[in-house]
């Protein structure tokens, strides 16, 4: 009878908000997910990509990192040994990663480099501590069956179809097959150029299971009849709606006789997260703060048993302001101080308009349809800036124009000048009659 436990995890992005508050949170989070994938008896270990932030970690991360992953090689193997590989030398696997709990890893977009230089997850291989996959197969003997696992890195979206028909797997006979891959998949992951040009549909048939890293939460699909998971990411890095809404941590998956079982195991040691929008329409600066304040004590008041470890709060504003107020009224750095002890807090007012910058804008996209010279665009802008500081008209801006267009600086500072005596010697006048 077949059995077999393999844990699933992906995207530690080890060293991520390194030098901020944040920064230990990648490596506690990626050693609990590590530790409770062993205690739950995982005999193999997948990552499917982006075990650092960075192309090049610091020796601190590098230090740090190795050591999480050495976790695995501590742990007593459970009879798995290598069979067979596909597409790599088997003398390339040192004994290493085989005394303990084997762990295979993918590169992924924040590791790659190119062609003829030695990406993280090749020197982890080189130490011993994972083996590393890309367009190639490892093929595992239990005691009870075998498990071949293929694996293909992150490579440029232009080009992941074409590699991915070149590579062109072939699921091992008589084994459980597992396709991992990192990569952005449809509609799975958006960009500002749209949705990823690979879909899981492009995947070869014939494996058992389908697993993909790159995306940052955890969900469950299917393609070809077949399961495809993504772990996620097991620390928050892009504060977006979905991270507030889904929990951080792995899949473990049970290969029982021809059958797969997968579960998701939510980490413990993740920060809260909470994300909030709000529309406001024609709103002073005082009740769009106001509104923070009054949510975030909200927020706090509802948090659980994870506030020995500040929560993140990230508040989206769009709408529209009253007139005479603007984005960077709202005090964002009072609030982020008042608050600075309780919660780590983000506030994105960019969606947030005034109806003087809707005129702004418009007047600006008036002013260069129409077909007139670049002297009397400009001219246009300073007559409208000069309409909101209530301009009284009794001074000649056009001539001030002119003069600086033409570099007459001199000139039209003695005409300022002039005109700031005149001003000062009549009010001085009216004061004295």
């Amino acid at each position: 009878m077949f059995s077999m436990k393999i844990a699933i995890v992906s995207d530690f992005h080890l060293g991520t908000k390194e030098g901020t508050l944040r920064e230990d949170d990648s490596f506690i989070q990626a050693r609990e997910a590590i530790e409770r994938a062993l205690e739950l008896g995982a005999q193999l270990i997948l990552i499917a990509g982006d075990i650092f932030d960075s192309r090049n970690p610091s020796q601190e991360v590098w230090a740090r990192g190795m050591k999480i992953l050495s976790l695995a090689s501590e742990k007593e193997n459970q009879g798995i040994t290598l069979s067979d590989t596909v597409g790599k030398e088997k003398s390339d696997i040192t004994a290493l990663p085989l005394r303990g709990t084997p762990v295979v890893a993918i590169h992924g977009n924040h590791e790659r480099r190119g062609r003829g230089f030695v990406d993280s997850i090749e020197a982890l291989e080189s130490a011993g501590l994972v083996i590393r996959l890309h367009h190639n197969t490892v093929v595992f003997e239990t005691p009870d069956g075998r498990v071949a696992i293929h694996g293909m890195g992150y490579v440029p979206e232009d080009y992941a179809m074409d590699l991915l028909n070149e590579w062109n797997p072939e699921p091992v006979e008589g084994a459980t097959n597992i396709f991992m891959i990192h990569q952005g998949l449809g509609r799975f992951t958006f960009s500002s150029s749209g949705a990823a040009r690979l879909r899981p549909s492009d995947f070869v048939e014939g494996f058992e299971l389908y697993v993909s890293g790159h995306v940052h939460y955890w969900v469950e699909s299917e393609v070809h009849g077949k399961p495809l998971i993504f772990p996620g990411s097991t620390v928050r890095t892009q504060l977006l709606p979905v991270e507030a809404e889904k929990a951080k941590g792995f899949y473990l998956v049970n290969l029982q006789d021809g059958d797969i079982d997968y579960k998701f195991v939510e980490l413990e040691s993740v920060r809260e997260f909470y994300y909030e929008e709000e529309n406001f329409e024609g709103a002073t600066s005082n009740q769009v703060e106001n509104w923070i304040r009054t949510k975030l004590e909200e927020l706090l008041n509802k948090s659980g048993p994870k506030l020995d470890k500040r929560p993140l709060a990230r508040f989206r504003l769009t709408g529209t302001l009253s007139k005479g107020s603007s984005r960077g009224d709202i005090d964002v750095s009072r609030i982020e101080a008042e608050f600075e002890d309780k919660v780590l807090l983000s506030i994105s007012r960019e969606d947030l308009s005034s109806p003087e910058l809707e005129e702004k804008t418009k007047l600006l996209r008036d002013i260069r349809e129409e077909k007139i010279s670049m002297e009397e665009r400009g001219m246009k802008i300073l007559d409208s800036n000069l309409e909101d500081l209530n301009y009284d008209q009794r001074f000649d801006s056009r001539t001030l124009y002119e003069l600086l267009s033409e570099d007459r600086v001199d000139e039209a500072f003695e005409k300022v000048s002039e005109k700031l005596k005149e001003l000062v010697e009549s009010n001085l006048e009216e004061k004295n009659d």
